[in-house]
């Protein structure tokens, strides 16, 4: 009887720990990066030190993204966003037309595909405000004559 008091207390032991050891290894959080189309371009794993008295925070600004659109180099920051996006159209023509006679438009819609705003821009920087909006992905939408481009943009 003494022997089997002995296990039972051993496998108690052995759970317990195990428990402990699950929740050591559960303040580990995996952080992914995605592009423009929603397509997962990395993966990495963020360790937290139980030894701290505070948690560690990803500081770091996400770089921008950018894209060709014909002669125009369209940069769109940040992403994600808490409220207001900036799109800085560069390059190309000065005009606020292209050459073929079509203006620039910065089209954003929701998730489920409705048209939220629709602004008519020239080169420089266009700020789109999404402050209202609820947290979530969007997709910015540029068109400059014949040629779109689109952002995967997500809201905090």
């Amino acid at each position: 009887m003494n022997n089997m008091y002995k296990i039972k207390h051993y496998y108690l032991l052995v759970t317990f720990l195990s428990f402990i050891s699950i929740g050591v290894l559960a303040t580990d959080v995996i952080s992914y990066a995605y592009d423009y189309a929603g397509n997962r371009i990395s993966r990495k794993v963020v360790v937290y030190s139980s030894t701290l008295s505070h948690s560690k925070q990803q500081t770091e600004d996400p770089a921008p993204v950018e894209e060709q659109l014909g002669e125009q180099k369209i940069t769109v920051y940040p992403n994600p966003t808490k409220g207001v996006l900036a799109v800085e159209i560069t390059g190309g023509n000065d005009k606020p037309t292209t050459a073929e006679g079509e203006e620039i438009r910065i089209l954003l819609f929701s998730a489920q595909g409705i048209q939220l705003q629709n602004l008519k821009t020239k080169k420089g920087l266009t700020p789109v405000n999404m402050l209202t909006y609820p947290t979530g992905w969007y997709v910015l939408r540029v068109q400059a004559g014949d040629k779109v481009t689109e952002f995967k943009i997500v809201k905090q």
